[in-house]
C-alpha cells in the first residue's frame, strides 16, 4: 500500500481525490483538530510522525478577493505551510504533490504560458501560492520527489464553485451580468484528481526513465474560454437539466465596471502538454467535464436528469 496524507480533504478537489482513490492507496485524511495547516510546527511534526509515502496538499487559502486583507493566514497558508511539509519531506524521504493555480502569472500575453515561464502574480493569492511554489523548491534538494502542479478555474460537484454560483443566481434572478474580457480554461476536480493519482502510479517509472523532469507541471480541461461564455454554458447545460427556468439573460460586463479588491489576470491559459507528454493522457473538452460535473452536483435533489 502507498500511504498518502491528503490536505484539504473537505474541499472539492479532496472530495473527487477521496471519490477516485485507487486500491493501493492508504488514504491519510486529518481534520483541522489533527492537523492544522496554519500551525506550521504542526505541518513538519505531522510529516515525521506519518513519514507518508505521498502529501498531497490541496489546502490553500483560495479567496482571491478576501487575501487582500488577510495577507498574514493567506501566506502561512499557501506559502508556509508547504514550505514546512517540504521540509520534513526532505528528512522522510517522501514526495509531495502542491496543487498551486494560474494567478501566478500576470496575464499579459494572449497564449499559453508555459511551465517554466517567470512568475509575475498580480494579486495576494497569486504571490502567496507563487512563494510556496519557491519554498518547496528551496527546501526538496531531490526534483524527483515532487511535483508543483498549477491549475485554472477549477470546480466539482463538491461545495461552492462559479457553476453553481450561476445556477443558484439564474434560478433567483432573470438577468445577471457577467465578466467577458477574462480568458481561461475551466477544470473539474474530476479530471484533475486523475491526473494527480496518474503522477503517484506513474512515479516509479517516471523516476526512472525522466530522472531529469522538470519539476512543475500544468493541467486544465481542454479549450479557452472566458468567464462569460463559461457562464452561457452552464446557463445551456442547466436548462437541459432543468435545473434553470427559459428567458433568462446574461450580459456580459468589463472587468473595468465590475469592481473587486484583487486584479485578475485577462489571460490565465495555462500550457499543458507537458504533463500530457510525462503521463500519456488526453484533456477532456471542458464543455464535456462541466457537462459530467453539474450531472453529479445536482443528482442528489431528485431531478430527472
Amino acid at each position: 500500500m502507498i500511504k498518502v496524507l491528503l490536505t484539504g480533504a473537505s474541499g472539492q478537489l479532496g472530495h473527487s481525490l477521496i471519490k477516485t482513490k485507487p486500491a493501493n492507496i492508504y488514504l491519510i485524511t486529518p481534520r483541522r483538530e489533527e492537523l492544522d495547516i496554519i500551525n506550521t510546527k504542526a505541518c513538519f511534526e505531522k510529516t515525521l510522525d506519518i513519514k507518508p509515502d505521498w502529501i498531497l496538499n490541496c489546502a490553500a487559502y483560495t479567496s482571491v478577493d478576501l487575501a487582500e486583507s488577510n495577507h498574514e493566514i493567506c501566506f502561512k497558508i499557501n506559502r508556509d505551510a508547504p514550505k514546512y511539509f517540504a521540509k520534513a519531506l526532505n528528512i522522510t524521504g517522501g514526495n509531495l504533490i502542491q496543487i498551486s493555480t494560474d494567478y501566478v502569472f500576470n496575464g499579459n500575453q494572449n497564449y499559453p504560458y508555459l511551465t517554466d515561464q517567470i512568475k509575475t502574480p498580480i494579486n495576494i493569492y497569486g504571490r502567496s501560492k507563487a512563494e510556496g511554489e519557491d519554498e518547496i523548491q528551496k527546501e526538496m534538494t531531490n526534483l524527483k520527489n515532487y511535483y508543483i502542479l498549477r491549475t485554472s478555474w477549477l470546480m466539482g460537484e463538491k461545495g461552492v464553485n462559479f457553476a453553481s454560483k450561476i445556477i443558484n443566481l439564474l434560478s433567483k434572478k432573470d438577468k445577471i451580468d457577467v465578466v467577458s474580457d477574462q480568458f481561461g480554461s475551466p477544470t473539474t476536480t474530476l479530471s484533475l484528481a486523475n491526473v494527480i493519482w496518474n503522477f503517484i502510479s506513474k512515479d516509479k517509472f517516471i523516476k526512472k526513465h525522466k530522472p531529469n523532469r522538470y519539476p512543475i507541471y500544468h493541467w486544465s480541461d481542454d479549450g479557452i474560454t472566458s468567464w462569460h461564455k463559461l457562464a452561457l454554458e452552464i446557463y445551456s447545460i442547466g436548462l437541459n437539466l432543468g435545473l434553470i427556468e427559459t428567458n433568462k439573460t446574461i450580459n456580459p460586463t468589463k472587468s473595468s465596471d465590475y469592481e473587486t479588491n484583487a486584479l485578475r489576470p485577462s489571460f490565465s491559459v495555462l500550457d499543458c502538454k507537458s504533463t500530457q507528454n510525462l503521463l500519456n493522457i488526453e484533456r477532456i473538452p471542458w464543455q464535456k467535464s462541466i457537462h459530467q460535473m453539474l450531472i453529479e452536483k445536482f443528482k442528489e435533489k431528485n431531478l430527472n436528469i
